[in-house]
């Protein structure tokens, strides 16, 4: 596999998207309780985290050729379409090329389905990585319209945004990378419960919403916990691997303990009906369970990865 990084458009283009997140999140201002943190942890998903794990799957074959292409510039419109204070109908048309960026990647994987074999649990959980945030697009734009679908404030429908972008994207991305490099009963425990999970949680707040079936929160919450818990230790483990840097071997055990982490306070968040005192505040959740999760686990973790596959 040709390595990316040695392509100079490819730095040229990382280079404008991390330049733009910087800006971006000066712009908001670095609040880490504050709900524009949200804001900026979802940008460092779409500007920073997605075009660096593009390749990652690249032994399940490619994605959609044409995608790296739009990528760049759906990202980047997406900067003044959440900065501006233009009328929402306007900001939403940045908004709306990302979804249809995200929608013409999901419909190209779901479509490949068809004509390849039965796929194993690690390529389902590395192409779910790139289908989820279709969702979290969804909802991103209907936070950008001001239209709060089912009922939930604002802040909720963000929130489900950057679940989608983050939960939804890391999260299997890697547990993906962990299975195929070290497949075992285990690993694909792992992969089935992030692939059920994810769904799970967002249908489980819904119900926590309109208040029917209290359990199914707790329930996701506890599904996904379960496979990240063992991600967690997969990515740990991995710094034992032969020939590795050790900078390679740090980021790993930064990954997974960054993780661990980050999924015991989502554990106590998720159970806050049965063990409220378990719970921290919902802006200290984003502000450490988010930011845990984007940079301590999805960066380090994918830039593990990248240096283990030699891009």
């Amino acid at each position: 596999m040709k390595k990316d990084l040695g392509n100079s458009s490819f730095r040229i283009s990382l280079g404008l998207r991390v330049l733009a997140w910087i800006g971006f999140a000066w712009a908001k201002g670095l609040e880490p309780q504050a709900a524009t943190w949200i804001e900026i942890l979802l940008m460092a998903s779409v500007l920073i985290l997605m075009p660096l794990a593009r390749h990652l799957g690249h032994h399940h074959g490619p994605l959609n050729p044409s995608g790296a292409k739009t990528e760049l510039m759906a990202g980047l419109l997406l900067v003044p379409a959440l900065l501006s204070p233009i009328p929402a109908v306007l900001g939403a048309v940045g908004v709306g090329f990302w979804l249809i960026h995200q929608m013409r990647d999901a419909t190209w994987i779901v479509w490949r389905w068809k004509t390849t074999p039965p796929p194993t649990a690690a390529y389902l959980c590395h192409r779910l990585a790139f289908v989820f945030p279709s969702i979290g697009a969804a909802w991103l734009l209907a936070h950008r319209l001001n239209w709060m679908p089912f009922g939930f404030d604002s802040l909720m429908v963000l929130l489900t945004a950057a679940h989608f972008h983050h939960a939804g994207f890391t999260l299997p991305l890697i547990t993906g990378c962990c299975s195929n490099a070290s497949p075992s009963r285990l690993s694909k425990l792992a992969c089935l419960a992030v692939i059920a999970g994810v769904p799970l949680v967002a249908t489980g707040i819904t119900c926590t919403h309109f208040g029917v079936l209290p359990w199914m929160e707790p329930l996701g919450v506890s599904v996904l916990i379960l496979g990240a818990f063992i991600v967690g230790g997969l990515q740990m483990r991995m710094a034992s691997a032969p020939a590795l840097s050790w900078m390679t071997r740090s980021l790993f055990v930064l990954s997974g303990l960054s993780l661990l982490v980050a999924m015991l306070l989502a554990l106590g968040y998720g159970l806050r009906s049965y063990l409220p005192q378990w719970a921290l505040p919902m802006p200290a959740m984003w502000a450490i369970h988010g930011t845990l999760n984007g940079f301590g686990f999805g960066l380090c973790g994918i830039l593990a990865w990248r240096r283990r596959f030699g891009f």
